[in-house]
């Protein structure tokens, strides 16, 4: 199920993404080595989540920062062979590294310790074109994802996976802020919601799942439609709901099952978005009502996690 990208939330979403300076920003020439998943790179403690973004992408760092928050490192790399990255927008997608240039920013810095005592930090950051006035405003592109993990070592924190573009989400060449999820024995993997929609609505969510694996991260699940909210119905009857996730815990070591649960409210004037399991348990001659929906993803390999069959589902 595909979705245009929701045009009041963009249009938020744009007012916050302008540059507000003046200066005409440059960037800086870099070799092809910024592609290479097993650089050698130990950074000094404390961990500096910028200084860990300069070593990955030695650009031309900017910040921007007056009324919102707004770091960068513009690159280009002329001997780089880019190629194609998905985009969940259908406009969206395109050769990565952009022949234009690259404008990368730090999201955020993760922490974890396994049981045996070891720390680990791993920042997700997110490509845009360049642009010269520092400005994200491609409404129907994502942000394209990527992520660093560091592990400390006796020498400093030294980077143990690298991926340094998964896939584009989100709008505004902004993707969603990964959240981390512990789906296995100190093994985590990274959630992100992208929300999108037609102008005026309905607004729909998916979920989608990065996890490492053979020393790339990459993309293993995706939850369609799991919350909606708003609708295109005159009269304001509308079928909304939304959802929380969990991994319960199990005898599996690794890629343990995921729980979306589905909660909200249906209404019989917009049946069309809910799944078959809900309307075919709505009794005839009532108009809305609640319902819950609970889904059961289950890894399979190379395949990732599928969405199983038969899920619990209560109508009232």
């Amino acid at each position: 199920m595909r979705f245009l990208i929701p045009f009041l939330t963009g249009v938020m979403v744009a007012a916050s993404s302008y540059a507000q300076t003046d200066v005409v920003l440059k960037k800086k020439t870099v070799g092809d080595s910024v592609l290479t998943n097993n650089r050698e790179i130990i950074l000094p403690e404390p961990f500096n989540g910028q200084k860990a973004m300069l070593a990955l992408f030695p650009g031309r760092y900017y910040n921007l920062t007056r009324t919102y928050k707004n770091e960068m490192v513009n690159w280009s790399c002329p001997t780089c062979k880019a190629k194609p990255y998905e985009d969940v927008n259908e406009d969206g997608g395109g050769p990565f590294p952009y022949k234009q240039g690259v404008a990368t920013r730090l999201m955020n810095i993760m922490d974890f310790k396994d049981f045996t005592g070891m720390q680990y930090k791993v920042i997700s950051f997110n490509h845009s074109e360049f642009d010269e006035d520092g400005m994200q405003t491609s409404r129907f592109t994502g942000g394209l994802l990527g992520l660093a993990k560091f592990v400390l070592t006796d020498g400093g924190w030294k980077l143990r996976m690298y991926t340094p573009a998964i896939k584009a989400y989100g709008a505004f060449s902004q993707c969603p802020t990964p959240k981390p999820l512990l789906i296995g024995q100190d093994q985590y993997a990274f959630i992100l919601r992208h929300s999108n929609g037609p102008g005026g609505g309905p607004f729909f969510t998916t979920l989608y799942l990065i996890a490492g694996m053979n020393g790339n991260y990459q993309e293993v699940m995706a939850a369609y439609g799991v919350e909606k909210s708003g609708g295109d119905n005159e009269d304001g009857h509308f079928s909304t709901w939304t959802s929380e996730y969990s991994v319960p815990a199990s005898d599996k070591k690794y890629f343990r099952d995921i729980i979306i649960t589905w909660k909200g409210t249906y209404h019989t004037d917009d049946l069309e978005p809910l799944p078959a399991e809900v309307t075919k348990l709505i009794k005839k001659g009532k108009k809305t009502g609640k319902f819950t929906l609970v889904q059961r993803f289950v890894y399979k390999g190379s395949k990732g996690y599928e969405l199983q069959p038969a899920p619990q589902v209560t109508v009232n």
